[in-house]
């Protein structure tokens, strides 16, 4: 025996295949486009006294130092920016010499978090992260002295405490633009230039960085060394 349907629900009924076809038809994202480095921001030209550190109330607003002009000249299709403020705790840089009133303690937003979108297939509004973070700013003899500290250190232990899987440490040395760069954890990069002493890192779950396994190595090379060259074309002795 059949069933007389209602024309309200065989309207329903046309409206939920439509949805369905119309699920059924979307197309992918758009693949995922890498540029290249454009400095156009201000210089950064931090002036430390010989033997000393620059005092905090001097030391750039992190949030401020990467344009998003700049990073869409990496990363062409990204939108929706969000900025986060990283406190930094500053040593004494110099640990022969007692440091100058208002060269150490914390600098409110000696680092920033710039969150950003890019097309994915599970949409999200933030699913890609670039941290710039400055660790120091001073005469660049101690800078290079500290630095040659750290790099000693991992090129000792950082292949050894790299997790299960990760790429092992790496020198860069003077190839990315800085006067030095090395690899830290899997994919931030420890630089220094003149009197900057600073850390670049990020991650993305955006289509087309690669998967999970490469996507580290992927986004350092496609997007953070390109981000080392934008800041290092712009301090002291760059580009």
């Amino acid at each position: 025996m059949s069933a007389a349907i209602s024309p309200g629900r065989a309207v329903l009924a046309a409206a939920a295949a439509a949805v369905l076809l119309a699920g059924c038809s979307e197309e992918p994202p758009p693949a995922l486009e890498f540029g290249t480095a454009k400095p156009s921001g201000p210089r950064l030209d931090a002036q430390a006294p010989k033997g000393g550190s620059l005092p905090l109330a001097q030391w750039p607003d992190a949030c401020e130092v990467l344009r998003e002009e700049e990073i869409r000249a990496i990363l062409p299709q990204a939108k929706d920016f969000q900025r986060d403020p990283i406190k930094v705790s500053v040593l004494n840089f110099n640990p022969l010499a007692k440091p100058a009133p208002g060269t150490t303690g914390e600098v409110p937003k000696g680092g920033c978090e710039t969150e950003f979108g890019l097309p994915s297939t599970y949409e999200s509004k933030q699913n890609s992260r670039i941290t710039i973070v400055f660790q120091g700013l001073a005469d660049p003899a101690l800078v290079a002295e500290e630095y040659a500290e750290d790099l000693a250190y991992e090129v000792k232990n950082g292949t050894r405490s790299s997790a299960k899987g990760a790429e092992p440490f790496k020198d860069f040395k003077a190839s990315l633009g800085p006067t030095g760069c090395f690899t830290k954890r899997s994919s931030g990069l420890v630089c220094h230039q003149g009197p900057y002493a600073f850390e670049v890192d990020g991650s993305s779950t955006a289509d087309g960085v690669g998967p999970y396994a490469e996507s580290s190595k992927n986004w350092r090379e496609k997007v953070l060394i390109p981000v080392v060259r934008t800041l290092s074309a712009r301090m002291p002795g760059g580009a």
